[in-house]
C-alpha cells in the first residue's frame, strides 16, 4: 500500500468518526480536532514527492480525457464541414448542367422543357444558398472548437510542466530535510470550481451557436416556402428574357 492509498484510508476512517462524533457535544469538539487532523494529513501528503505525483497524475488524466473528448467533437465538425462542401460542389455542377439544358431548350424553341430546367435550376440554387449559409455557421463553430482544443492542450502541457517542477522541488527539499508545504495547495479546490465554471460557459456558448444555426436554417426554410408561390412567374420571366436575347 503506497502513501496515497494510506492517506485515502485515513480520510475514510476520519469521515466515519466525524459522522458518529457529531451526535454529541463532546463529539462536536472531537469532530473539529479530527477535521483539522484530516486537513493536516492531506496537506502533508501533498507536500511529499509521492503525494504530489499522485495528485498531479489524477489532474493530468482528467485533463487528457477532457482534451480527447473535445478533440473528437472538433474532428466530427471537420467531417461535417467536408460533407457539406462535397454536397455544395455537386449541387453547383448540377446547376451548371441545368443552365446548359435551359439554353439548349430555348435554342430549339422548346418552352415547356426550358421551364422544367429553369425550375430545376431555381431549386438547385436555393439548396446552394442554404448549404452556403449552414456551412458558414459550421466553420465558425469549428474555429471556436479548435481554439478550445488548443487551450486544453496548452493547459495540459502547463500542468505536466508544473508537475515536473513541483516534484523536483519537493525531492530536493526532502533530500535536504527542509521542505515546506507547497504554496497554493489550499486554493486547488477554488481553481477546480473555476475550471468547471469556464467549461460551463464554453458549453453554453456552443449550445447557443447550435441554436442559432437551427433558427437561421428554419428561417431560410420558411422564406423558401413563402417564395415558392412567386417562382413560376420568375421562371416565365427568365424564359422570356432569354428568348428576347436570342431574338426568339
Amino acid at each position: 500500500m503506497n502513501l496515497f492509498e494510506i492517506v485515502v484510508l485515513i480520510a475514510v476512517v476520519i469521515s466515519i468518526v466525524l459522522f458518529i462524533a457529531r451526535t454529541t457535544q463532546i463529539g462536536k469538539r472531537v469532530s473539529l480536532r479530527v477535521a483539522g487532523t484530516a486537513d493536516e494529513a492531506i496537506q502533508k501528503d501533498a507536500a511529499t514527492p509521492e503525494g504530489a505525483k499522485a495528485y498531479y497524475n489524477a489532474a493530468i488524466e482528467k485533463k487528457e480525457d477532457e482534451l480527447q473528448q473535445e478533440n473528437v467533437r472538433y474532428q466530427q465538425m471537420l467531417g461535417k464541414i467536408s460533407n457539406y462542401e462535397d454536397d455544395l460542389f455537386h449541387l453547383k455542377k448540377d446547376a451548371m448542367k441545368a443552365d446548359v439544358n435551359v439554353n439548349a431548350c430555348v435554342d430549339r424553341g422548346d418552352d415547356e422543357a426550358a421551364k422544367v430546367y429553369l425550375k430545376e435550376q431555381q431549386e438547385l440554387n436555393d439548396k446552394i444558398d442554404f448549404i452556403k449559409n449552414t456551412l458558414k455557421e459550421w466553420k465558425e463553430n469549428a474555429d471556436v472548437q479548435k481554439e478550445k482544443v488548443e487551450v486544453l492542450q496548452q493547459q495540459l502541457n502547463d500542468l505536466k510542466a508544473e508537475k515536473e517542477s513541483a516534484v523536483l522541488t519537493l525531492e530536493t527539499a526532502q533530500a535536504s530535510k527542509a521542505f515546506n508545504v507547497t504554496p497554493g495547495v489550499s486554493s486547488s479546490e477554488e481553481e477546480k470550481m473555476l475550471e468547471k465554471v469556464r467549461d460551463g460557459v464554453k458549453k453554453q456558448k456552443e449550445a447557443a451557436d447550435g441554436a442559432r444555426i437551427v433558427y437561421e436554417s428554419s428561417t431560410i426554410v420558411q422564406k423558401q416556402r413563402l417564395d415558392k408561390k412567386m417562382k413560376d412567374d420568375e421562371i416565365n420571366k427568365k424564359l422570356q428574357e432569354l428568348k428576347a436575347k436570342k431574338g426568339k
